[in-house]
């Protein structure tokens, strides 16, 4: 099963869902108060959780997070 990585936008910040591949994880983490900052939360979270699974991962984040997330961490 690939790795999940979902940054959204609730009020004026951001939030993360992330699920692992053996159901590791966690729901509603702040990620942060700017598109940059949650990138950059996204981004380690994608190193985290897909880099390390087999089957890789995705994320899914606005567009002013996806914008700023390194391509090749968009989807391992």
């Amino acid at each position: 099963m690939r790795s999940s990585v979902i940054i959204s936008k609730r009020g004026d910040d951001y939030i993360a869902d992330v699920q692992g591949k053996f159901g590791g994880g966690f729901s509603g983490a702040a990620a942060g108060k700017t598109a940059g900052s949650a990138a950059a939360f996204a981004a380690r979270m994608m190193i985290q959780y897909a880099q390390s699974n087999k089957e890789g991962g995705d994320l899914m984040a606005p567009p002013e997070v996806m914008e700023i997330v390194p391509e090749h961490l968009r989807s391992i």
